[in-house]
C-alpha cells in the first residue's frame, strides 16, 4: 500500500507530512505554500507543514478536516531522508 508524502523546504529546512488533504483527499503538492502553511487546492483547508496541524478549516462543511501526520526529516550527504 502506497503513501503520499509532501516534502517541502521552508527557509532552508525540510519538512514532511501526509500529502493528501484529510478533508477531500486532494494532493497537497498541487496546493499553495505560503511560508510554512500549505493550502489545499480543492476546498482551502490549510496545514502547517512543520507539524501537520490543521490551521484553517475547509470552506465547505460537508466533512471536517483533521490534523495530518508529520514525519521526521534528516539530510545526509545531499539526500533528504524521511522517517515514515
Amino acid at each position: 500500500m502506497g503513501r503520499t508524502v509532501l516534502i517541502v523546504n521552508v527557509e532552508g529546512k525540510y519538512y514532511a507530512m501526509d500529502g493528501l488533504c484529510s478533508h477531500g483527499g486532494a494532493n497537497l503538492a498541487e496546493g499553495v505554500l505560503n511560508g510554512p502553511i500549505v493550502k489545499c487546492p480543492l476546498h482551502g483547508a490549510a496545514f502547517d507543514v512543520r507539524t501537520g496541524k490543521l490551521v484553517q478549516e475547509p470552506w465547505t462543511t460537508d466533512t471536517q478536516a483533521t490534523d495530518l501526520r508529520s514525519y521526521d526529516v534528516a539530510e545526509e550527504e545531499g539526500c533528504v531522508i524521511v522517517d515514515i
